[in-house]
């Protein structure tokens, strides 16, 4: 096996202050997030599994270490660097949001809940696309040396369901296999 992506429910790097997250960030009554004030309902093992999960990811050899997850209605890519006490900046964890492809006009993070996909304060994130609000999806080429991701947008309120095949990419990234 040459490449192994980890594709969680619940995506790491970015969060919203929402209960159910990894991390133990909440919205503070500034509008960002905060560690400040204890999250109701979350448990600090969710925090020890994801740093349990974004160590073996980093560490995998020879292989691109890479996790894409959708739950953040967004279009991102980030590399953690840091989480917690654990460096992986020797070799960073890849994080994509793959975006959504029919979220509504109230169905975005910042509409409802004040904020958008942010990192979270637990982490080091070099946010190299930052989290777009917009509908989109991406489409993933694996190789043996490389995996090549293309992020596209989709508007419903400006575009029809028709164009979808004929899209472009707007941005494209090309992951080398260490």
């Amino acid at each position: 096996m040459v490449h192994l992506v980890n594709i969680p429910s619940n995506p790491p790097g970015w969060s919203a202050g929402k209960w159910g997250e990894w991390y133990p960030d909440i919205l503070g009554k500034d509008g960002k997030l905060t560690t400040d004030v204890p999250k109701p309902y979350w448990q600090s093992g969710w925090l020890k599994q994801h740093d349990r999960l974004m160590a073996e990811v980093a560490a995998m050899p020879g292989r691109i270490p890479l996790v894409i997850s959708g739950d953040l209605h967004a279009i991102a890519e980030g590399r953690m660097r840091r989480s917690g006490a654990l460096d992986f900046g020797k070799n960073p964890v890849v994080v994509i949001l793959s975006g959504p492809l029919g979220t509504g006009d109230r169905g975005w993070p910042s509409a409802f809940r004040g904020i958008g996909a942010t990192p979270s304060t637990h982490l080091t994130m070099v946010e190299d696309l930052k989290p777009i609000e917009e509908n989109g999806f991406i489409l993933a080429d694996f190789t043996r040396d490389a995996i090549t991701v293309r992020y596209f947008r989709f508007s419903y309120h400006t575009q029809s369901p028709d164009v979808i095949d004929t899209l472009e990419p707007f941005r494209v990234t090309e992951l080398k296999r260490p």
